[in-house]
Order: C-alpha cells, then structure tokens, then sequence
C-alpha cells in the first residue's frame, strides 16, 4: 500500500523495442518512479508491492497474460480501482478491436494512448490517472478513519451497556408486575381494535360477495344448458364462496362466538385444512398428514376446530424459522377413570400436531397456555393462540396438552370427544322454495349493488319490492302508506344501523316480520333482541327459505337466531 507521503510508482510492460526505456525516462521527468517489468508475472509482482498507475503496451497482453492479469484486477479491494494506461499500434480492423473492448472489460480502468504519442501527452495521461489514484487512497483513508471510529462507538456502547445493564435489571424486577398488567391491557387493546378492524372489513367485503353471489346466482338460471358457461359459473361461485369461508374464519378469530358442536368428520376436516395450513406455514416447512383408519366423528364446533388448528399450525411455523416439518395425527384414544387429564372416561380421537421447531424449556412450557404469554416479543403475537385451544378443547369436553424439550420440538395434543352419531353431511338445497305467497317486501340496504341484486331475487320469486337506501329513508316510504308484508334490513347503515330500525317499526307494528340481512356487525346494548338474520353473503334460495318461514310465522319472536 502507497503512504501518503511516498512518490507514485508506475510499473512499466512494454517488452518489444525500447518503448519501455523510453517511457520510463519520460516518466522519472515527470516526477513519479518508473519500474520496467519483464513480463505479466513479473508485472503483478509489482502490483502486489505496490503500483498506482501501470504502463503497459498492448502487445504485451495477446495470449494468455490478460486472464492472468484479470485475476489480479478481480481480487481488488472495494476502494481500489487501479487506472492503466494501455499504448496502442495503428493496427485496425475487428479483432484488434474487440481485443480492446476485452481489456477495458478484463482491466476496468483503462485508457488509450496511440503510438507514436507525444512525451507531453504520455506525461499528462500518467499524471492524470495518478490524480485519480491519489483520490482511491483519500477514500480508503476515509473509510478506515469511518471503521476506526464505528469500532470506537461500539466499544463505548458495549461499556455503557454493561453499565446500564445492571440498573435496568434493577428496574424491570421492580416494575415487573405493572408491566405484566400493561402488557394485558394492551394485549386485550389490540384485540378490540383487530376484532373492530376485521369487523369492519368482514362486513365491506360479504357486501362484495353478496353482489357477485347473488348476480352469478340468477345468471345461473339463465344460462341453460351450456357446459362451458355452466363449468364458468361454477369456478366463480366456488371463488365467491371460499371467500366467504374466510371471512367467517377471520370472525371466528376476533369474535367471542357461542360454540356449535355437531358431529363433525375429523379426518376430512384436517384434509380440507391442508391448503391453508400449507400457505400459512410457507415453503420452508413440509405439512405431513398421518390418520388412524376408520375414525369415528367428534363432537366439535368444526368453525373453531379449523382455527385452533391454524392457530397451532402457525405457531410451530414460528418455531421453525429455518423449516422443518410439521405433522398432524389423528388417533383415537380410549380414556380410563383414573386418567390425568381429568377427562370423563370414554373414547375421544386425539390431533397432534408436531413440530420439529426449536421446542421449549421447562419453565416456558409451563407457562405456555397462560394468557398473555408470548415469547415471540413485542408485536409479534397476542399471546392467546394456546389459550384458545385449550379454552375450546375443555368447553368442548376434552383436554389440550402441550410436550416439548429445547431443541427437540413441540407436541400439542387437543383430546375431542367421540360423538354420539355420525357427522353430518351437509344439506344442499335442489330448488328455489315456492311456498311463500307473493309479498309486498320493504327492502333496506345503503349499498347498490347488494340492493340491486337483491331486488333481482326477490323479483324473480315473484314478490313485489320497494327499495330504500337507509333507516330514515325507509321510515319515510312507511309513513306515505306502505303497508309492507316483510322488511328485509341492512344492520351497518349511516344514521340509523338496522337494529334501530327494526326497533322502531317494532313499536308500531309488533307483528310485521323483519329479517336482518347482515356481513357482520356487532350489536350494541345489553339486553339481546331476537329478530331472524340472514347472513351475507347468501343465495336466492336460502333468501327465499327465510322469507318462506318468516311470512308463515307472524310472531317474530318465534323465529331466527339471536343477534
């Protein structure tokens, strides 16, 4: 390396003629010290020493001595950008040129002089890229003074660390129990706004679903027999639906929702989930399925199975940041009087789920289903997945349970009653119900498209409808004399939500049937109404089912599920 204070060396190759004695004394007058080289190997000798501009004439480099030179430019430090000054023959044509672009591809830093050149300008392009040199060392002279003193820093810090390290301790085992009931609150802060946010969400996007099932429902009547327009319609009815799959799911997450057991096929509900636990976890992380043969049905709310599921699934991705394997059980399980997990005894069919993560100690272990407790740091988890789970697996008469050692991976294991009868398939209705007689209906709902879509079902069994875009809107068109058979209402509106609607027209009618058509809202007051709901995103034939029931069943609270 060149000091500061040392003349600039020029390494000379020139090997043909006197060139290179003649360019070293021109080089000397110049100032700088001139070192002539036999050949490439003797050159990059040189250049390992030292060098700050080189000489070179182009004949010297044919063969093989440029990749040998190359090497050398390659292996530069980041700061290092060494100029050369290549003499040229007046040799044309396209191989002496693309041997030239060679050696400002090979080289870098290159630049041309044509023999026969004028001492005076052989000067001034050495001095010239010395200059430039010269500005190489300044910035790596800047650079180690920039690592000198980031290293200066970091030792203050590493020292002013130690020393704050011991007070903060002091602090945060004093602090220890406000930060506990802090870090609650703000757990259960969050969980409000993300329950507020996803409600809110959940409730714009079932409005979009609502017009895009709706619509592809009645094009559905439409389109005959077509197999290519009825293949079509069914992949974005399929879409639209596994859309509003995943909305519910994300309600079931943020929303305290009753639980609904039935008998439900366990197998075929892991199954289902494969595809979502599969992007969920990532590429990294291979998903695994292993089932017992012939497992009876469970008795579970399968909404919330499905995330306790996820919730587990996400959980052993997190402890396996750098992939592994993740396998799902299912086992069945016969549970004697004396067992541990204080289970009536019986059969269940245990899920474990496995993972091949980093597992935990003791002491985390034996924290891990208290809510609230997370080890994946501020911000990056609420610390109420395993609560979950194991709030569900106990409502639902079984047992959740956790095995883990550091470095060995986890086991969670979520024991699920056997049910008393086989899982229920699901019921697909065949055909639009046409026992409900022609009716005046009232039609209330602030979004267009779900209005328009929805007035197109209504229209095609056969009913009469008024539209209204609002509650006050809607009591107005009352109040001019209709004398509707049925009011269907949006609950989110601007002004007046639909419960307060409902609630007026009750006052004045107890007997006229309402039916809240609804994405998702959260209610509020304490004391529970009871009116029928129909939730977003629906079909012609489940609206026409509720309407069929409604206009039997005068007395409305008779009728619907509690909102």
């Amino acid at each position: 390396m060149k000091a500061d204070t040392q003349t600039a060396k020029v390494p000379i190759l020139a090997p043909v003629g006197r060139d290179a004695a003649a360019c070293a004394i021109l080089i000397e007058q110049a100032g700088l010290v001139a070192c002539v080289c036999s050949n490439v190997f003797d050159l990059v000798a040189q250049l390992d020493l030292s060098a700050d501009v080189v000489l070179i004439a182009e004949e010297a480099l044919y063969g093989s001595g440029l990749d040998y030179l190359e090497t050398w430019v390659a292996a530069q430090p980041p700061w290092s950008d060494l100029p050369f000054v290549v003499l040229t023959n007046q040799n044309a044509g396209a191989r002496f040129a693309q041997f030239r672009r060679d050696l400002v591809r090979k080289l870098r830093n290159v630049a041309f002089l044509e023999r026969p050149v004028q001492a005076i300008s052989l000067q001034t392009a050495v001095l010239s890229a010395e200059r430039g040199r010269s500005r190489q060392y300044q910035a790596r002279a800047y650079l180690e003074m920039q690592q000198q003193a980031a290293q200066e820093l970091e030792r203050l810090v590493v020292q002013r660390t130690a020393s704050l390290k011991e007070a903060n301790e002091r602090l945060e085992n004093e602090i220890e129990q406000r930060e506990r009931a802090q870090t609650a609150l703000m757990q259960a802060q969050k969980i409000e706004t993300m329950g507020q946010l996803v409600g809110g969400v959940a409730h714009d996007f079932n409005n979009l679903l609502m017009a895009i099932i709706g619509n592809l429902d009645l094009l559905g009547r439409r389109i005959g027999d077509d197999p290519n327009k009825t293949r079509l319609l069914t992949g974005a009815m399929e879409g639209a639906r596994r859309g509003a799959t995943l909305t519910q799911r994300l309600l079931a997450f943020v929303r305290k929702q009753e639980l609904q057991p039935r008998p439900t096929d366990i197998v075929a509900l892991v199954e289902d989930m494969r595809g979502l636990i599969t992007k969920s976890v990532g590429p990294m992380i291979q998903v695994k399925i292993v089932s017992a043969p012939a497992l009876p049905a469970v008795n579970i709310d399968p909404n919330q199975l499905e995330m306790a599921l996820l919730n587990l699934a996400v959980n052993a991705r997190d402890a396996m940041p750098g992939g592994g394997t993740l396998t799902i059980g299912l086992e069945r399980h016969q549970v004697s009087a004396d067992n541990e997990l204080v289970l009536a005894p019986g059969a269940y069919v245990r899920l474990l789920v496995h993972d091949t993560g980093e597992g935990m100690d003791a002491a985390t272990l034996a924290r891990a289903v208290e809510p609230f407790f997370s080890t994946k740091g501020t911000g990056k988890g609420t610390g109420l997945g395993l609560s979950m789970v194991d709030g569900l697996a106990h409502q639902s008469g079984g047992a959740f349970r956790l095995e883990s050692q550091k470095d060995s991976g986890t086991t969670a294991m979520l024991w699920l009653p056997v049910a008393d009868r086989e899982a229920e398939a699901p019921v697909r209705a065949t055909s639009v119900p046409t026992s409900s007689r022609p009716a005046t209906i009232l039609l209330v709902d602030d979004d267009f498209l779900v209005a328009a879509s929805t007035v197109s079902m209504l229209e095609e069994l056969g009913h009469r409808v008024v539209e209204a875009h609002s509650g006050k809107q809607a009591l107005v068109v009352l109040k001019e004399g209709l004398n509707p058979d049925l009011v269907i209402t949006d609950h989110a509106m601007p002004g007046m939500t639909g419960i307060e609607l409902a609630r007026t027209l009750r006052l004045h009618n107890p007997q006229l049937p309402i039916l809240l058509a609804t994405g998702y809202a959260e209610i509020p007051g304490a004391a529970p109404i009871e009116f029928p709901r129909l939730a977003k995103p629906y079909t012609q034939e489940q609206l026409a089912g509720e309407i069929a029931r409604l206009l039997s069943i005068r007395a409305p609270t008779n009728a619907g599920r509690h909102v």
